[in-house]
């Protein structure tokens, strides 16, 4: 038996004995994790309640936003939409304004988490439509498509607030996920879109999940790659393919990058890198010093508001 032989027969071994039972078990441990976070499985997942009752600065964000909610609830008028075969669930509040706001959320949240992000475009003259994304709130689905599925979703909603009450003018507001959906559709150019907003936008949601796993003092690998696996299996969708980052140079729409330098889902190093990317020639980036990740209105509402009314003006 040659060198050559002896070793192929040493590695097979050391494969089948060790690397295979290994994925074995860290499979089942990612499978768990995809059904946890990106896949509605019970009809009361991702219901219109408060998801993270536990976190103080997020239920004050979803308590304001509910206020907000009321004292506008006679410009409120329910509307649906049916994409990609599902009924999907929205409320659209009216204020007899021309342009349009969409304020799309990230995951695990519904349209009632969105009414906190509503007040400066309200001041601002834009009527405002809040949607329960697909596997959301009220609306059907069954994964979370990180912004991929979802970009049709939102042109769709587009489509039908232009020819339902006539507006031609949108600007998206997208918040972590909300954000990537806002740039795959502002990179398409749909002609109703005016301008994107992006708080915490990510270079790649396989990035976002390899930064928080390291936050929590875990390994990427292997869990990281079987999630992306699996996002392909359930989804269909390839999160290693449609990577926000990759469609910064066909961003040509007015946008504007809101970043916290404490964010460790999107770092800030990638938010500059995704800026400089941006083929937008009216684009601004504005850095907050504190909040964590969707929660930079709540710590900076003042610098936050102003840099809306400014990006606003300019465009």
């Amino acid at each position: 038996m040659n060198a050559g032989l002896i070793i192929l027969i040493i590695v097979a071994v050391l494969i089948l004995g060790g690397i295979v039972p290994m994925f074995a078990v860290t499979m089942k441990i990612a499978k768990k994790e995809y059904v946890n976070m990106f896949e509605r499985d019970s009809e009361d997942k991702w219901g219109r309640e408060n998801s993270c009752p536990e976190n103080e600065e997020h239920s004050v964000m979803f308590d304001a936003g509910l206020e907000w909610g009321r004292n506008h609830k006679d410009n409120m008028v329910e509307v649906s939409i049916v994409n990609d075969n599902l009924k999907l669930y929205g409320e659209y509040y009216d204020f007899g304004k021309e342009r349009c706001v969409v304020i799309l959320p990230g995951r695990a949240e519904s349209l009632l988490y969105c009414y906190y992000f509503a007040e400066p475009y309200e001041k601002l003259g834009y009527n405002v439509l809040v949607v329960d994304q697909r596997a959301h709130g009220k609306s059907e689905g069954r994964y979370n498509g990180v912004g991929i599925l979802e970009k049709s979703d939102i042109r769709a909603w587009m489509d039908h607030i232009h020819d339902t009450f006539g507006i031609n003018k949108f600007l998206i507001h997208g918040i972590c996920i909300g954000s990537s959906t806002a740039i795959f559709l502002g990179a398409e150019e749909y002609p109703y879109l005016e301008a994107i907003v992006l708080e915490g936008p990510f270079r790649s949601f396989n990035n976002v999940l390899i930064q928080r796993t390291k936050a929590v003092g875990k390994p990427p690998f292997p869990i990281v790659w079987e999630l992306g696996y699996l996002f392909k299996k359930k989804a269909g969708i390839n999160i290693y393919k449609e990577q926000p980052i990759k469609y910064m140079n066909r961003l040509h729409i007015p946008t504007l990058f809101l970043c916290g330098k404490e964010d460790y889902s999107s770092l800030p190093k990638y938010s500059e890198k995704m800026f400089a990317l941006c083929a937008a020639e009216k684009k601004d980036i504005v850095w907050f010093d504190h909040g964590a990740h969707s929660h930079l209105r709540i710590r900076n509402i003042e610098q936050y508001d102003n840099s809306i009314y400014t990006f606003v003006d300019k465009i």
